[in-house]
């Protein structure tokens, strides 16, 4: 099934939901979609899930140059749940490559209560 994903503002956040089979092309326009949301809402908290279908590790390390063309930075916030226990080391491994290439301060999750308590404790923190 072809990558679909929702992107919902709330007050807090950007809510996003996806599921399907991630490929560089879609994950370039998940992203570039997400990011415009960010900016017209000045909000830059990111609390993603998904149920994905398996993907190549090499997609993964892909996720530098998409988020970098698609304009994410250490503003970034992105707190992430994959559903499927098949993927979660795929969805592991492309936080490693975001947080090591310093684009964003990305984690994932086991679960949805655990990544919204991240963000918003995160987010009475800032300056």
């Amino acid at each position: 099934m072809a990558l679909e994903y929702t992107i919902t503002p709330e007050p807090a956040l950007i809510s996003v939901t996806v599921e399907g089979l991630p490929d560089y092309l879609s994950i370039d326009r998940l992203w570039n979609d997400i990011v415009a949301a960010c900016n017209q809402h000045q909000c830059f908290d990111i609390l993603g899930t998904s149920n994905l279908e398996p993907a190549p590790s090499g997609e993964a390390y892909s996720h530098a140059a998409i988020f970098e063309a698609a304009g994410v930075h250490n503003r970034f916030r992105i707190a992430w749940v994959e559903e499927n226990p098949a993927t979660k080391e795929w969805i592991k491994l492309s936080e490693a490559v975001v947080r090591n290439r310093d684009l964003a301060t990305a984690r994932a999750f086991d679960s949805l209560e655990d990544a919204k308590r991240w963000l918003t404790d995160g987010a009475a923190t800032r300056v």
